[in-house]
């Protein structure tokens, strides 16, 4: 994988199990040899939302970024291109 951006689909449920679907936007960053790879989270934005549901703080340090971060980047992601 190379290093940069890339793009990946989340899943938040909220306490009355109303889903959201999350864009988030990870850094790979590669390491040395000896020294694991790692990501970082740079953005987060609702995608989708159940109709009528209240909207959520996904701001940086808010209780979804935090699930987010700690569940990592999804199996599926897709390079970013900047146009």
């Amino acid at each position: 994988m190379r290093e940069g951006e890339y793009h990946g689909t989340h899943y938040y449920w909220d306490s009355e199990e109303r889903e959201y679907t999350l864009l988030a936007t990870w850094f790979f960053e590669k390491n040395y040899p000896e020294m694991p790879d790692y990501w970082i989270l740079k953005d987060l934005e609702v995608q989708d939302q159940e109709p009528r549901s209240p909207d959520i703080d996904v701001s940086e340090g808010s209780d979804v970024w935090c699930y987010v971060d700690l569940d990592g980047p999804p199996i599926k992601l897709e390079e970013v291109h900047y146009i």
